[in-house]
This record gives C-alpha cells, sequence and structure tokens, in this order.
C-alpha cells in the first residue's frame, strides 16, 4: 500500500477510475471510490516552506505511542500549540518519550461529536509541512486526505452493542489504492469474558475506594480524595487490524497508546489518523 506520486499519476490516466463521490456518503462497501478535496489549511498555512519530514522507513516494523489525554482536552490547547504528540516508542519501555514523528492539531472550537464523530483534525511533519487532514464524513466514517487533497484512505468505525446480542467495536481501514480492508475489533474475546465475570468485584472494589474518598474529602485531603475517585477498570482493549485472509496482524495495540505497524505496504499517514480515532475512543 505505498502512496508515490508515480503511483497516483497512473491511476490518474485510467478514465473513469476515480467517480465522482455522494456529498452526503455513507458507511458503504469499503471498496467504495473516494472523493478529493482542496488542500486543507492546516497550523503552518503561512509559515515558510521547510523541508518535508523523512517517511518512516519501508523496511522495517515501528511502533508509535499517542497520548490521548491532550485529544480529550483539545479545547483547553494553548493557541499555536499542537493538540498532541505522535512520537516513536520503544516496545520495552513504553511511555519514556521516544522521538518526535508528527504533531496532531484539533481546532480548539470543533464541536465535540462524541465517539461517532470526532472532529476533524490535520497531522503535520516535524517542520510544519501537511501530512494527512481527517474529516468525519457521517456515520462512524472518517475520510483520510493527504497535503494536495487527494485521497489516501477511509476509516470506518461501528460502534458495540450489548443487546441483543454482544458486538465489539469493529474498525475497518480502507486505502483509496484499493485492496482488501484491515479489520480489527476492540478487545479479545477472553478479555471480554474475564472482565463480566470479574465486574462484582470490581464494583465492590470501586464502592470501597469511593467511600475511602469521601473520608479523605471530608478530613481535608482533596489531593487523596481525587486520587482514589480517579480509580476505574480499564475494559479490554487489544486491537489486531489484518486482512481477513492474512493470519498476521498489519496493526496492533496493546495498551499504552502504543501501535505496532508490521507492514511497509501501510501507508504511514493512514496509520497516524487511525491511531489518534482508535486512542481517542480510550479516554
Amino acid at each position: 500500500m505505498n502512496y508515490s506520486n508515480q503511483d497516483r499519476a497512473s491511476q490518474g490516466q485510467q478514465p473513469g477510475s476515480h467517480p465522482q463521490f455522494p456529498q452526503q456518503p455513507t458507511p458503504a462497501h469499503p471498496h467504495a471510490q473516494f472523493p478529493q478535496q482542496p488542500t486543507p489549511a492546516h497550523p503552518s498555512a503561512h509559515a515558510p516552506v521547510y523541508p518535508p519530514t523523512p517517511p518512516l522507513a519501508a523496511d522495517t516494523s515501528i511502533d508509535i505511542e499517542i497520548k490521548n489525554r491532550r485529544l480529550r482536552r483539545y479545547a483547553r490547547v494553548e493557541p499555536g500549540e499542537q493538540t498532541t504528540t505522535i512520537r516513536q516508542a520503544e516496545p520495552s519501555a513504553p511511555g519514556t518519550g521516544g522521538s518526535r514523528l508528527a504533531y496532531v492539531h484539533v481546532p480548539q472550537d470543533a464541536p465535540k461529536g462524541g465517539r461517532k464523530a470526532r472532529p476533524p483534525f490535520t497531522v503535520t511533519g516535524l517542520n510544519g509541512e501537511l501530512l494527512c487532514s481527517v474529516r468525519p464524513v457521517g456515520g462512524g466514517v472518517y475520510d483520510v486526505h493527504g497535503s494536495d487533497g487527494a485521497a489516501i484512505g477511509r476509516i470506518t468505525r461501528r460502534s458495540g452493542l450489548v443487546l441483543p446480542w454482544p458486538r465489539r467495536v469493529h474498525w475497518t481501514v480502507q486505502s483509496a489504492q484499493g485492496g482488501e480492508p484491515l479489520a480489527g475489533k476492540v478487545g479479545t474475546v477472553k478479555g471480554w469474558v474475564a472482565m463480566s465475570l470479574g465486574f462484582p468485584l470490581y464494583f465492590a472494589a470501586w464502592a470501597v475506594m469511593a467511600v475511602q474518598g469521601l473520608v479523605l474529602l471530608l478530613i481535608g485531603d482533596k489531593r487523596g480524595a481525587k486520587e482514589d475517585s480517579a480509580w476505574e477498570l480499564e475494559p479490554p482493549c487489544r486491537t489486531q487490524w489484518r486482512t481477513s485472509a492474512g493470519p498476521e496482524a498489519v496493526i496492533d495495540y496493546r495498551t499504552g497508546g502504543v501501535y505496532r505497524l508490521s507492514s511497509p505496504r501501510l501507508d504511514h499517514r493512514l496509520l497516524y489518523a487511525q491511531a489518534v480515532l482508535h486512542v481517542w475512543d480510550r479516554g
């Protein structure tokens, strides 16, 4: 899934390969065509031109790390600052702050649409150049475009259900260049079963911590009360994106905001966009 200018040029010579996309798209067939859009504005639109950030190495797997705290508080970010940073992660020591790879920018005044419609955002390189823009188009669908407005791919989120039967949150990554989409379900079956069986114990522990936090608040220990009240159980989050015919995961998320890309065929901009949307859900 490499996306070179030569590939786009060769595809542009084939008549009818990119029909006009409807104005109000819905999460239709994963191989649907993708719309083009004008070059989007980004935080460095009026800044000097810098050399582009080198792309990810094409012959090795890579781990990236994204923190979701600032994503959840994007409206409080100081003007001119990036919302969060995409870093290269060390699998053996996540959270240690590896080298920077890109920046994520979410407009401060963007409306909060919930998990089904995250605000539009852009990803820029280290020198301020636009790498991609991501915008919701409805129904949990997000279109990803490059700096020239050309479609890179589409990401779809299907919500989970409890009734009438359990269904996990389902993510799909479809390249605009075609090919089989990548699909991943949030949490393993074993993880959700274990959480369901252990929920009564969790609830009992949470009740104890809540009472302890209330006591600390009454005696004036606000810091201790805040720490106790913040204690929560994180639902299963292991997610692996793979094709239906591929046994190996192309993208693997375990925990801590760390994503492993094991195939150089996936455009790293699609990896960035999917990682941002997925880790935003973890909040």
